[in-house]
C-alpha cells in the first residue's frame, strides 16, 4: 500500500461508519472524529503536559480540546496559522472557549516568545512505531522544523497525535522518509499509547 492508499482507506472507513464530525466530508483533511473531545482531554494525563509551560498545537479541528485544556491549565498555547503563514501564542484561562478556533487565533494571538515542550499534531493515520501520515501537504514536518529554527520548540519536546482508534494501522515504516517526524504519544478516545521508537 502507498501512503495515499492508506489515507484513502482511512477516509473511506471513517465516512462510511459515521466517525466524522464537522467539517465534512473528511477527504483531503485531518479528520475531526467522533470522540475527539475525549481523546484531547487525555493530554492532561501526560507527565510532560503537567510539567510544561507551553504546548504547540496544529490548527486541526480534532485538536480543539487539546487547545482548550492547555489554556484551562494556565499554560501558554502556541499555534500555527493555517498554511503556515505564521505562529501565535495565547494565554489566559478565560480564553479557553474563545481562542481555540482559527478566528480565535487571529483575534487573541500575540507574537510568540515561549518555547513549547509538547508538539501536538492531528493525523490521518499513525502506526504503533510512531510513524504518522498527515493529509499529504507536509505541513506538520515543516512546522516542526520551523519552530525549532525559531527557538520556539525545545530540543526535548515530545510529539503527540490525537486520533480515533481506527486511524491506527499496521506498521508502515517502509513508506517513511528520514525527515518524517515520529510521534511519542498517541491519544485516542479509549487509551494513551506511549510509542517505543526502537
Amino acid at each position: 500500500m502507498t501512503k495515499d492508499e492508506i489515507r484513502q482507506k482511512i477516509w473511506d472507513y471513517m465516512e462510511k461508519n459515521n466517525l466524522v464530525t464537522f467539517p465534512k466530508p473528511c477527504y483531503g483533511r485531518i479528520p475531526n472524529f467522533v470522540g475527539a473531545k475525549i481523546a484531547g482531554k487525555r493530554i492532561q494525563e501526560l507527565k510532560e503536559f503537567k510539567k510544561t509551560q507551553c504546548v504547540f498545537s496544529a490548527p486541526d479541528s480534532s485538536l480543539m480540546e487539546v487547545r482548550r485544556q492547555t489554556l484551562l491549565a494556565g499554560k501558554t498555547l502556541l499555534v500555527a496559522l493555517p498554511h503556515i503563514v505564521g505562529y501565535r501564542e495565547i494565554t489566559g484561562k478565560e480564553l479557553a472557549d474563545k481562542a481555540v478556533t482559527i478566528s480565535g487565533f487571529k483575534r487573541y494571538g500575540k507574537e510568540p516568545k515561549t518555547p513549547a515542550d509538547l508538539f501536538v499534531q492531528g493525523s490521518v493515520a499513525v502506526d504503533l512505531k510512531g510513524n504518522r501520515l498527515g493529509k499529504g501537504k507536509g505541513y506538520g514536518d515543516r512546522e516542526y522544523v520551523e519552530l525549532k529554527e525559531l527557538g520556539l520548540l525545545n530540543s526535548i519536546a515530545k510529539v503527540v497525535t490525537v486520533v480515533h482508534d481506527c486511524q491506527i494501522v499496521e506498521d508502515f515504516s517502509k513508506l517513511t522518509d528520514e525527515h518524517d517526524i515520529k510521534v511519542d504519544y498517541i491519544l485516542t478516545p479509549v487509551r494513551i499509547i506511549a510509542v517505543n521508537k526502537q
